[in-house]
Order: structure tokens, then sequence, then C-alpha cells
């Protein structure tokens, strides 16, 4: 009897224990799509009212939202400081860097679904306000806009593995930290699978609240039509969010050149391996393996994503974003031990395991545009007797090679940036740049830190290329709104 009273015991603890888990990523995630949508809104109208310097703003804007999420927490870390050894301001400097990285999003996305300008003269014309054109016009034909972006924004926020573990310290737990935990420090499998089923459970929730407040897969970015009435509050807004993004990233870029030995000896210790030999490979050659990675999982995340695009799948697009990496690399790890020893040991399983959560990506920025074209031209081909391939490469490929190039980058992005599968997939000599570097922010020292900024340098400006190419006008005149 005492044997089944203490395991009776220790199962309430553990159900407990994930409960109180799944009930910290909720709140985590809820209350960073909310904060980003309270910010993002008026951000948006102001946004959406400029006329000069639109695309420039969009660009600083979007930024932290396509940088990776460990990134962001690489940026902050130093910031916060010793606020980070209390877990109450952790949790909200968390949330906080969720909305910092999502509030431009939901800004871009608020700006360009606004409404018709007409409607809104009309409605000024019979006396209107202001802020009743907002609510009642303008809101309602934003919100299935809005409630597919603030989705996103509470899935990423539920899955932001790599933002927790640099911020966090240890001090927050959500169910992703822990299922790593779980997996890889007590090799607990079954709890590791527990926690992940109520990370699925969660992800569904979150999907059929969006649904309930009619949420639709939509072009998410460009140029919607101008906003008459601009926001004063969004102006204040906005102007702080930009202010704080460039202050964050200029703090990076202003460590890479002057923490250790400079720039230039920190951009030649990236072909080392750390202080003391700390890295089993050096950053370059980490950076290697995820170039290599991203290019398996962006060629075939493109051509699903192409095939997809004929297809009718709605919200359903956003489910395997839902999934986390963590959750996804945990089974990769688990059915691993059924493949061929020369599959399951080799580098391939990451890339693929990508793939799952990068197609949705680009079928967001592809099926826009197809669907974009004109279907007489594309009948008028048929009929003249040119073949699906034929019209692909006179057609289509000419058409949208805007988009697929956005998508590409897009995609490649995401994939160089992806921390959660990694862990549980990568070892060794097959490390990617994003754990060499969290490795190198875990460990004291001027050399290690000047490294890791120095490479964090670098991926903040592929990501202002990426943004440039998002908002490139080709792009706008495209009428291409998508994410």
């Amino acid at each position: 009897m005492p044997t089944a009273r203490g395991g009776s015991q220790t199962g309430r603890h553990c159900l407990t224990t994930s409960l109180e888990l799944f009930a910290t990523t909720a709140f985590i995630a809820v209350m960073s799509a909310v904060v980003a949508s309270v910010v993002g809104y008026p951000v948006g109208m102001w946004l959406a009212s400029l006329r000069r310097g639109r695309r420039l703003l969009t660009s600083v804007l979007l930024v932290p939202f396509i940088l990776p999420a460990f990134l962001v927490g690489v940026a902050l870390r130093p910031i916060a400081g010793d606020l980070l050894d209390s877990s109450f301001v952790a949790l909200f400097v968390l949330i906080g860097a969720h909305a910092l990285m999502n509030g431009g999003f939901l800004a871009v996305v608020a700006a360009s679904s606004v409404a018709p300008r007409d409607q809104c003269e009309a409605a000024a014309l019979d006396g209107a306000s202001g802020a009743r054109i907002r609510r009642d016009i303008h809101l309602p034909q934003q919100l299935p806009a809005l409630s597919a972006a603030a989705l996103l924004v509470a899935l990423y926020s539920a899955t932001s593995f790599g933002l927790v573990i640099t911020l966090g310290q240890g001090s927050i737990r959500t169910l992703e930290t822990e299922i790593a935990t779980a997996a890889l420090q007590r090799l607990d499998w079954g709890a590791a699978s527990v926690l992940a089923i109520l990370q699925t459970l969660l992800t569904l929730g979150f999907f059929l609240l969006a649904r309930r407040l009619g949420a639709n897969p939509t072009a998410l970015f460009g140029e919607g039509p101008p906003a008459s009435h601009p926001s004063r509050l969004g102006a204040a807004l906005g102007l702080g969010l930009v202010v704080s993004i460039l202050w964050i990233l200029g703090g990076v870029m202003y460590r890479a050149l002057t923490v250790g030995p400079g720039w230039w000896g920190n951009v030649v210790n990236l072909s080392g391996r750390g202080a003391r030999d700390l890295l089993n490979v050096s950053v370059v050659e980490a950076a290697g393996n995820s170039v290599r990675n991203l290019l398996v999982a962006t060629v075939i995340a493109l051509a699903l994503a192409w095939w997809l695009s004929h297809t009718r799948v709605g919200l359903a697009v956003l489910i395997p974003i839902g999934l986390s990496p963590v959750v996804l690399g945990l089974g990769a790890l688990v059915i691993s031990g059924y493949l061929p020893p020369g599959v399951a040991a080799s580098w391939i399983l990451l890339p693929l395991v990508q793939v799952v959560f990068l197609t949705p990506l680009a079928f967001q920025i592809l099926s826009p545009a197809r669907k974009s074209l004109s279907s007489d031209l594309l009948d008028a081909a048929r009929l003249d007797g040119a073949s699906g391939v034929q019209r692909w490469i006179l057609i289509e490929a000419p058409l949208l090679r805007q988009p697929v190039v956005v998508a590409g980058s897009l995609v490649s992005l995401a994939s160089l940036g992806e921390f959660g599968a990694a862990r549980f997939l990568t070892y060794g000599s097959e490390q990617t740049l994003p754990l060499v570097m969290f490795r190198l922010m875990s460990r004291p020292g001027p050399e290690n830190l000047g490294m890791a900024m120095t490479a964090a340098t670098v991926f903040i400006l592929l990501a202002v290329v990426v943004v440039w190419l998002i908002s490139s006008p080709e792009r706008e005149r495209m009428g291409d709104r998508s994410r």
C-alpha cells in the first residue's frame, strides 16, 4: 500500500506539473498575441496613412519578425542583465520580446487590409468620426486577416523554444523546454510524450478559437489602400517601436565591434572554436552545416508549396506551423530508431523535419501569387496546345519570379535560424549555427560573446536583405500581399 500510495502521489504531482506547464505556455502565447495586436493595430493604421517613408518603416518593423526567435533573445539578454534572475520579471520580458518581434508584423497586416478609401470618404461625408470609421468600417473588414495573424503570433509564441531558454535562463519552464529536458537530460520518453500531446492540444485550441473569430488564410503583406484618418496613438507607438528595434539591433552590432578583440578579431575567431576550444566545430563549419540543411529544406518546401497552391486547404494550411519544432524533433528522434543506421545517423533528418513547418510559410506567399494570375491567359495558352510544363516555363515562372524569390528567402532564413528540432537531431560535427551561437552565449568570456554577436550581426544583415525583398516596389506592383 505505501508503494501504491507513493505512486499515486507521484502521478498526481506529474499531472499537476504538466497542467502548470500547459497554463504557463498558454498564458505566454495568449498575452504575446494580445500585446502584439494592441500595439500593432494602431501602428498599422498610422502606417497606412503615410504617403512617404512607408517602405522604409515597413522594413524596420518586419526585421524582428523574420529573425530567429533565439537571436532576439541573444540581442535582449545583455540588455536585461540581472533582471532576468527574477522569474516574474523574466516572464514579462519574454512577453515583451514576443510583442517586439510580432508587433510590426501585426501593423503591416493591419495596414495592408484597410477598407477601400471611397467607403471611408462616404462615411466621413455622412458625418462619421475617424474613430467610428475605424470601428465600423475598417475593423470588420480587417478582422479575418488580423485573426489569422494573431493566430500565427500565438503559435510562434507557444513554440519559441530558443527565446525561452535564452531569456528564461531556466527560471521559466514551458511545455517545449520541459519536453527537451525530459527527453535529452532525464531520458524520460513517457513524460516527454505526454507533454508533446498537451502541446498539440494547445495548438488545436488556438485553431478552434481563431476559427470562431472568422480567421482566414489571406494575403498578409503588401500595400493596401491608404487610410484617410492617421492615428496619433499609432504614430507614437510606431515611432517608439522603430526606435526600440533600432536600439536593440544596433546594440548587437555595437557589441560585435567592441567586445573581445574587436570587429576584425571577432570575424577571424569565427574560424576557431571559441575560448579553450569550447565548441565541437568552428562557427564557420556550423554555418556550412546550416547552409547545407537550408538548401535541402528550401527546395523541398518550395516544391510542396507550389503543388499545394492548387488545392483548397483553408485554415488547415497553418496547422504545421503550430507543430512545435521540439515535438517534431522528438518524433523524428523516436522514428529514427526504426530507420536504417545510415539514415538514422544522417544529417538529412533535420532538413526533412524543417520542411514540415517551412512549407506553410512558402505556401502563404506562393498561393495568393498563383491565384492572382489571369486565368484567361492560362486558358488561352492551353487552347493553343501548350502543355503544363510549357505553361509553367513560359508564363507562370516569369510572372511569379519575385514571389518565388521572396518565399525562398524567407524559408531559407527560417531554416538557417531553426533551433528546437536541431537540438534533438544534430550532434558533434553536425551542429548548426544557432546551436553554436547559443553555446557561445552560455559561456562567459569576451571572446565567446564577441563571436556570438558577430554571427548575430550577419543574421541581422541577412534579415534586412529579405525584408527589402518583401517590400520591393516590383512586388507591390504585382499585388502579392502575403507572408
